[in-house]
């Protein structure tokens, strides 16, 4: 498993993951601004290869804004956790697009349960859900490399913000129960940079700004 981040010259934008493997997987997509870059930088990462899908960790515009264009170029299949129906929909109040002064179709995104298995040949991605930044985030974990692709729940420096819509603190408290039980050697993060080496520390000091639970 090859693991790229690929650009964006917007500088709010999430950051944005290709997974190669024995399939092709692109974590988030950015907002949408600058997608002809974005684009061109996964074309040079996938060296001729297609795209087989798209996964959404949540539903915000800085990580979905581009899917469409990325959908349309590649040809690819989305998926999401419990946000997906918010993102069907291009729900103005949930995804914050008009708070970024953007624009957002609905899409056709397929929903993902807590402990679905995504084969990529050596390496299996589990999807945990991790509510709290909003009520269908989601984060990735490869048991082999022991790395999770956290989205905004958890950040190298932080963890995501529970005042937004559909945001919960109880929520995210349950989120970082859950992730302290995981061994994560590497984290990559919706924001930021990445953890390489133990993740762990990132979770535990999330749990500390929380107070603790």
């Amino acid at each position: 498993m090859v693991i790229y981040s690929i650009k964006s010259t917007v500088q709010f934008d999430s950051n944005i993951f290709l997974i190669i493997g024995n399939r092709t997987i692109l974590i988030d997509t950015g907002s949408g601004y600058g997608s002809e870059k974005i684009i061109q930088n996964i074309r040079n990462a996938l060296d001729g290869r297609s795209l087989d899908s798209v996964i959404l960790t949540h539903c915000h515009f800085d990580h979905i804004g581009g899917l469409n264009k990325i959908i349309e170029t590649f040809g690819c299949k989305a998926f999401a956790g419990g946000d997906a129906t918010y993102i069907r929909y291009a729900d103005p109040a949930v995804t914050l697009y008009e708070d970024f002064d953007g624009e957002l179709l609905p899409a056709d995104v397929e929903e993902l349960s807590d402990g679905t298995i995504i084969d990529i040949g050596e390496h299996r991605l589990r999807v945990i859900d991790t509510p709290g930044h909003t009520a269908g985030s989601i984060s990735l974990y490869d048991e082999v490399t022991s790395s999770l692709f956290s989205g905004d729940t958890v950040f190298n420096n932080g963890i995501g913000r529970t005042d937004m819509p559909s945001g919960s603190s109880s929520d995210m408290q349950n989120s970082f129960q859950k992730l302290s039980n995981i061994d994560i050697k590497t984290l990559y993060p919706g924001h930021g940079p990445s953890a390489f080496g133990n993740g762990n520390e990132s979770v535990r000091y999330g749990i500390q700004m929380m107070g603790g639970f």
